[in-house]
């Protein structure tokens, strides 16, 4: 599009907000924001006043940050501001705001493109306005920063962007410590590939359901970006199957402004896989949603046969061919291996507690002392550093009071990352234990022997197509509620066994029946 006065206007940034939401991450200012800021987490700055009150989060010239350290943030993004200064001050400015961009942070900027946009001195341009911009004139400015050798750029995104109601150049450039200028270009069709845009939030466990279509639009030749939080990159990072991120942290982008965003970065690409809320808020109802009211007996009928994978490859129109697997490195590998060495007889992982208060198995001290009576197993308790913790500490304490060898016991809750959690689990665990949890999750298409305590999903839900597994559920007549298909962060809606301090669903599970399901692992490796 050329730039005319009576079709352009408004808030230049918010046309590139969806697609600069990567590089506006951590630690970031927007710099001549004016009344708001790209998004809500980066933080703005600019000269403007409106009636003696400021208008951004931080009043001051752009052009001195003299209050920032250093190397102090993550990145800068700047709209439609650079071009009111004078040609002959950008490169000082420019100096200026790569100076407190981190290694590896990055800059980006949208500015008004000479080729469609009213030029410096003509009668339809800014009175503000004092330079012009062509493509590749940000390129050259950055490039004589080279030889200060204080640090270099990687361009990511050199566009000019003339579609819809646009007429403006978009630049990023990932600041480096080596001090050239190299370029890794994002293209729409990257050694002529398509792409696809695979869009998965949500909890551990969702992301090895996702990953389950990756290898199927490999085959099928796209190039993947993978749309995620960082906690999701973390766990399926070295995926070989992913061959881009698009990160964003969790909610940067409010519920609100979902819909038109994830419309933008459909433009980009050929296919779009959007698994949000593919399984939560559906099977999984959530409190306030109308599903969520429905009987017990509705949800169980509507909800209670359909499985997530299946209807994640549903979503993704790709075949039942399940394959969602972690991904650890040689040297994880090698670290669990060490740990599983110095341990003689089968390592047993117990999870002790999942996402939610509801998946605590409350006879969890009784199966392991059984274990340590009856076998020679060598028990990892695994949980989160907090709630995990604190249950697994609980547990070895009745354990120890009652006088059984702790040398087979050990609790790695608050010592391993998530990382050595999931490596261990899926490359040196004999038999895995626990509720509707990631490593459960993380080791279903696994061999490794499982044995899962359901909560809130059915059998049908969760475990149809998981190898090597022993699914357990409440006795009949136990817990009427089971399975609940709901999504549960408190006790409001989950049914309480008062006695056992615990979720009914979870009590409901007789400790003989997990007893039973272990020993009979332990058979079968035992005669392999």
């Amino acid at each position: 599009m050329t730039w005319r006065k009576e079709t352009s206007g408004g808030c230049e940034a918010a046309k590139i907000a969806p697609i600069v939401v990567p590089y506006v991450q951590g630690k970031c200012l927007d710099l001549g924001s004016g009344q708001r800021s790209v998004w809500p987490r980066v933080v703005g700055m600019d000269r403007a006043m409106e009636g003696g009150i400021p208008v951004t989060s931080i009043v001051g010239d752009i052009a001195d940050l003299s209050r920032f350290a250093d190397l102090s943030h993550d990145g800068i993004f700047s709209s439609f501001a650079l071009q009111e200064f004078p040609p002959s001050g950008l490169a000082k400015v420019l100096k200026e705001w790569a100076r407190i961009i981190k290694f590896g942070g990055y800059l980006t900027l949208y500015l008004p493109c000479a080729l469609y946009y009213p030029k410096v001195g003509s009668e339809e341009a800014s009175p503000a306005n004092e330079s012009d911009f062509y493509p590749g004139d940000i390129e050259r400015l950055l490039e004589d920063q080279i030889a200060a050798r204080t640090h270099g750029w990687k361009l990511i995104v050199s566009e000019a962007r003339d579609q819809g109601d646009e007429y403006a150049l978009l630049i990023v450039a990932q600041k480096t410590a080596e001090p050239i200028m190299s370029a890794d270009l994002w293209q729409r069709n990257p050694e002529g590939k398509k792409r696809a845009l695979v869009i998965r939030y949500g909890a551990i466990g969702d992301a090895f359901v996702a990953a389950s279509v990756l290898p199927l639009l490999k085959r099928e030749g796209y190039h993947v970006t993978f749309n995620t939080t960082p906690r999701i990159q973390d766990i399926l990072q070295h995926d070989p199957h992913v061959d881009e991120w698009f990160i964003q942290e969790t909610d940067f982008v409010p519920n609100a402004f979902l819909g038109p965003f994830w419309a933008v970065l459909s433009q980009r690409y050929d296919r779009v896989i959007n698994l949000s809320e593919s399984v939560e808020g559906i099977f999984l109802t959530l409190p306030g949603r109308l599903n969520h009211a429905y009987s017990h007996g509705a949800r169980d009928r509507v909800y209670g046969k359909h499985n997530y994978l299946e209807h994640t490859h549903d979503i993704a129109d790709v075949p039942y061919e399940f394959d969602g697997r972690f991904y650890p490195t040689t040297a994880e590998i090698a670290w669990a291996e060490a740990v599983a060495r110095r341990r003689k007889g089968p390592i047993i992982v117990w999870c002790v507690n999942g996402s939610s208060p509801h998946k605590v198995y409350p006879w969890t001290h009784i199966v392991m002392a059984w274990l340590l009576q009856r076998t020679d197993a060598h028990l990892f308790l695994y949980g989160d550093p907090v709630i995990g913790h604190e249950l697994a500490t609980g547990i070895m304490g009745i354990l120890e009071r009652e006088g059984y060898d702790m040398s087979r016991v050990f609790s790695v809750c608050d010592k391993w990352n998530l990382r050595q959690s999931l490596t261990f689990c899926t490359r040196c665990a004999d038999i895995i234990v626990g509720p509707e949890t990631g490593p459960l999750n993380a080791a279903a298409m696994e061999d490794i022997p499982k044995v899962i305590y359901l909560s809130h999903s059915s059998a049908d839900n969760l475990t149809k197509h998981w190898r090597n597994t022993t699914t357990l559920v409440p006795a009949q007549g136990r817990a009427p509620c089971f399975p609940c298909h709901r999504l549960h962060t408190n006790w409001d809606y989950c049914h309480i066994d008062q006695q056992a301090n615990a979720a009914l669903c979870a009590s409901a599970i007789a400790p003989e029946h997990v007893m039973d399901a272990i020993l009979g692992h332990i058979a079968k490796l035992k005669a392999a």
